[in-house]
């Protein structure tokens, strides 16, 4: 094995015989480090015995090949919102640092360097999402295109960081009050508030929800469905996970808001005439006053007012019931079971927060027996 540094480069030799059988030494580009030069000589070799061939890194641009991987390996199978997230990681962070930087010279401390350096600006999940992103494409480069003989993202980590438990912000009661009253039924955005309130259902579940998921007499709600609308024709996919498949059961004040929302579509059904959006697909819950399926683009208004208000939004109303569950009594796995969760340990961390009461209850425990 001959390796040899020519800069800050460590280049390997290897040799290949031509269709004639003469044999040529040929060097290559192998790393910034000789070890890294030393692992690509290794893994030419084992190509070379099991195909007889010598392989070359491809000199495909990264940027180029990224959108590449995009089209050829996410989007086919990948959700919507995961192809979103990928390509605006791809366009706003990955292209501009790397976007004219071949394959073949991509290397572990290259990405490491870029890693570590946003750990000041960004949170650790988007630092997370954006390593998940080089692994997962640079993996497919390997296995897949064979562009490169190894990964150089294998070895990237994380930057230590010290990541502190961030209390769920919910809505007080006095707050839902004047949630209810601003927006009273009768109000296109009244029935999303509702749904989330009183079960803890996502913004994207409430919207998509149908009349024929919901049975009025065992008060049950079937959900099966997601709306996605940052595209241009809002479409009923899957949900976030296979745990988000649930049935979630309601009271009474979530049945009479049903019953009231259904007189109040057929009442806007008989005042618009021909001028009334019946969906011919879907009959849903959540609409305007013309019977139009809201959007997420409708809850912005909310969104602004509860920010300027409250300091929350919308999902505040997941952790609000949820927390509200948890206050009184509710087991733990029922609450993750209820809000769709995969695992109990996410509703551990996001949502069993401590509140006033519980802590009330405790200082009150503690005093009967310590």
């Amino acid at each position: 094995m001959y390796l040899r540094k020519r800069g800050n480069r460590w280049y390997y030799t290897i040799e290949e015989r031509d269709k004639n059988g003469i044999r040529h030494r040929r060097e290559r580009y192998g790393g910034q480090t000789r070890a890294e030069a030393a692992k690509a000589y290794r893994a030419s070799k084992v190509e070379q015995d099991r195909t007889g061939q010598y392989f070359a890194p491809s000199t495909k641009k990264f940027g180029d090949y990224l959108y590449e991987w995009l089209e050829g390996e996410v989007i086919p199978g990948g959700k919507y919102n995961t192809i979103s997230t990928y390509e605006s990681i791809i366009r706003t962070h990955l292209v501009p640092e790397f976007g004219n930087v071949k394959l073949c010279n991509l290397t572990t401390p290259m990405l490491q360097d870029y890693i570590t350096s946003l750990r000041d600006t960004l949170a650790h999940s988007s630092l997370s999402s954006i390593l998940v992103v080089l692994k997962t494409s640079l993996r497919w480069a390997v296995a897949n295109r064979r562009y490169l003989l190894v990964n150089p993202a294998d070895n990237v980590r994380l930057p230590r960081c010290e990541l502190r438990p961030v209390a769920s912000k919910i809505f007080t009661p006095d707050q839902i009050v004047a949630i209810f009253d601003r927006y009273p039924q009768g109000h296109p955005l009244h029935m999303p508030l509702m749904l989330s309130y009183c079960t803890g259902m996502r913004l994207g579940e409430c919207l998509a929800l149908e009349w024929k998921n919901v049975d009025m007499d065992k008060r049950l709600i079937h959900v099966v469905g997601t709306s996605i609308d940052k595209c241009d024709n809002p479409i009923v996919a899957p949900p976030k996970t296979l745990a988000s498949i649930r049935v979630v059961t309601f009271g009474q004040r979530l049945c009479q808001a049903f019953k009231n929302q259904k007189l109040w579509q057929s009442e806007n059904r008989f005042h618009c005439g021909p001028y009334y959006v019946a969906d011919p697909e879907h009959d849903f819950i959540c609409t305007s006053e013309s019977g139009k399926q809201l959007t997420s683009n409708n809850i912005k208004t909310f969104n602004v007012w509860a920010k300027k208000q409250f300091g929350l939004s919308f999902h505040s109303l997941r952790h609000t019931h949820a927390s509200m569950l948890l206050e009184h009594g509710l087991p733990l796995d029922y609450v993750s079971k209820r809000l769709g969760h995969a695992s109990i340990y996410t509703t551990a961390n996001v949502y069993d927060t401590i509140t006033d009461k519980r802590e009330q209850e405790a200082v009150s425990l503690m005093d009967a027996f310590l």
